[in-house]
């Protein structure tokens, strides 16, 4: 299950369309739709961090990565660092590899250009 797929389990769960979502979480309907219907992008930091933000039981561990479950345990909860702190973790995370995979773009054009 890729990220796009966990996304359209967001919104299977809590009984959404893709407009009612992309209203929830602040974002135009083609920007969701590309996402999770078209799948010809991969959600950047920016929405991620609009998804984690916009539901409170959303584990963002399961968003990012894909492990543990969609529902936060919220015994552990107690136990661990304040949800936003993991979530600054992850964002953080997610924007350095964004950041990687754009330099390795401009990267490979500019050899492109050169051969």
């Amino acid at each position: 299950m890729d990220i796009c797929d966990r996304i359209n389990a967001i919104i299977r769960h809590e009984n959404m369309n893709v407009s009612s979502f992309a209203r929830r979480i602040g974002v135009g309907d083609q920007t969701v739709r590309g996402v999770v219907v078209m799948r010809r992008n991969k959600p950047g930091y920016d929405f991620i961090l609009k998804v984690v933000k916009a539901f409170d039981w959303l584990d963002a561990d399961w968003l990012v990565t894909g492990e543990g479950n969609m529902v936060r345990d919220m015994r552990r909860q107690a136990d661990q660092s304040p949800i936003t702190d993991q979530v600054d973790a992850l964002m953080t995370i997610i924007r350095e590899k964004d950041e990687r995979i754009e330099q390795l773009v401009r990267e490979n054009t500019l050899l492109r250009r050169n051969t």
